[in-house]
């Protein structure tokens, strides 16, 4: 049995799984922001309907509620923590394993060994797999490797390349996306804020019906101020400021190693298994804090 390609596979297969449950949850999570943000509106118009149009007014009431409905039936069935653990789970395992794996195919300890390497990772691969085998009714099955090596690594620079630069590069642009969505939601909690502040003042000195439009303002301002909170919650929920910090952080440790790099090298050699180890542990460190993070609902 080829161990590398053993472990790659399982691995590819841990990393689809997480990468399908991520992005369930992530939709689950937009649809109930938006329709948190409409249920919201919809209440808000249906009490301003005069009693004259008496079936338009329920009709937007029941629309407002049956959305509210909808929003907790996902929170419960899509958002709730066995599905965010079970996903957490699943993807720690993935980031073990390739750990694992890298460092079998840099030739670092403990796999510096010709004799004990390989039975070394299919062990290490057992006792990763032997955590989450009460969620592997969500693991979809894969028969390739990913982006896993697939031979063990000639010169240090192959590592260098394969994973730490890898590495820094996804940080980087992850860091980047999360700053960017997390700057957009941001400034529009800002500005829906600012016009609900705007509102209130005008309205507590103008009454309901500001600027001599038969509208309650006041609910409005109501509305604004519940989306602006729904907007707050959803950069919470999606972590997007923490992940920024993380993986930037990550990134510039990660570069910081890189300037330490010895061009004399030997793979294997104590001083080389020593630097795969460091930079492995960067990467174990960063992962155990997203998963905690993502732990605290």
């Amino acid at each position: 049995m080829d161990p590398l390609g053993s472990a790659a596979r399982l691995q590819s297969s841990w990393s689809k799984t997480a990468t399908r449950l991520k992005r369930t949850l992530d939709r689950a999570r937009w649809t109930t922001f938006f329709l948190s943000g409409i249920a919201a509106l919809l209440a808000a118009v249906a009490s301003q309907i005069p009693e004259s149009h008496d079936r338009v007014r329920l009709g937007l009431a029941v629309a407002s509620a049956v959305l509210l409905g909808v929003v907790s039936f996902l929170t419960v069935r899509l958002l709730g923590g066995a599905q965010i653990t079970r996903w957490t789970r699943i993807r720690a395992a993935s980031e073990a394993l390739k750990r694992e794996i890298f460092q079998y195919a840099a030739m670092a300890a403990p796999y510096d060994d010709p004799a004990s390497s390989d039975s070394g990772l299919l062990d290490e691969k057992d006792k990763i797999a032997t955590d989450i085998d009460d969620v592997t009714d969500a693991i979809e099955r894969s028969d390739d490797t990913g982006s896993m090596p697939q031979k063990r690594f000639q010169t240090p620079q192959d590592y260098i390349d394969a994973r730490i630069k890898g590495q820094i590069d996804w940080f980087e642009k992850r860091s980047n996306s999360c700053r960017h969505q997390s700057s957009i939601l941001h400034k529009w909690e800002f500005s829906l804020s600012l016009v609900a502040t705007v509102l209130t003042a005008a309205v507590g000195v103008a009454g309901k019906s500001v600027f001599g439009f038969p509208f309650d303002f006041a609910a409005l301002t109501a509305v604004l101020t519940t989306i602006a909170a729904a907007i707050l919650a959803h950069i919470e929920a999606s972590r997007y400021d923490f992940l920024t910090i993380t993986y930037r952080a990550t990134a510039r440790r990660l570069e910081a190693e890189l300037g330490r790099v010895n061009a004399a090298f030997a793979l294997p050699s104590p001083p080389w298994s020593d630097f795969v180890h460091r930079c492995e542990t960067i990467l174990a460190t960063e992962s155990a804090a997203w998963t905690a993070k993502w732990s605290k609902l």
